[in-house]
């Protein structure tokens, strides 16, 4: 797998073991075309899956978040019909909405989008 896509990836999987969500099954799939992205796929356990991909000329916080938005709509709906699917939970508004992943300071956060407020650096939750 790209290293890059990789250290991405490993950030926000972290954040998912921290809460207890299903984790997917990331494999090595190189789908996207061209030199300036990388990807692989994320499988469910019921066998469907989804490419996320990242753009490898951005900068490091702006692929974290890449990845952490797209892995973010692998979560909801794995989440979908058998828990809440506010995933990241906003710790301000925990029935509300999810957090966002955003980019601020150079550093990949997740944000309250209610508030605009960065609640933790992606890889941080707990």
């Amino acid at each position: 797998m790209n290293e890059v896509l990789e250290q991405a990836l490993d950030l926000v999987l972290r954040d998912i073991r921290s809460t207890g969500v299903p984790e997917p099954d990331v494999r090595d799939d190189d789908w996207a075309d061209g030199e300036h992205s990388a990807s692989a796929f994320l499988w469910s356990r019921d066998g469907s899956g989804v490419g996320v991909r990242v753009d490898l000329a951005a900068s490091e916080a702006d692929r974290v978040a890449q990845v952490a938005d797209q892995i973010q709509e692998w979560v909801i709906q794995e989440l979908w019909g058998h828990a809440a699917t506010n995933w990241p939970r906003c710790p301000d508004h925990p029935d509300g909405h999810p957090l966002q992943a955003s980019t601020r300071d150079r550093s990949a956060v997740w944000v309250c989008p209610a508030e605009g407020i960065p609640v933790s650096p992606v890889g941080s939750l707990r």
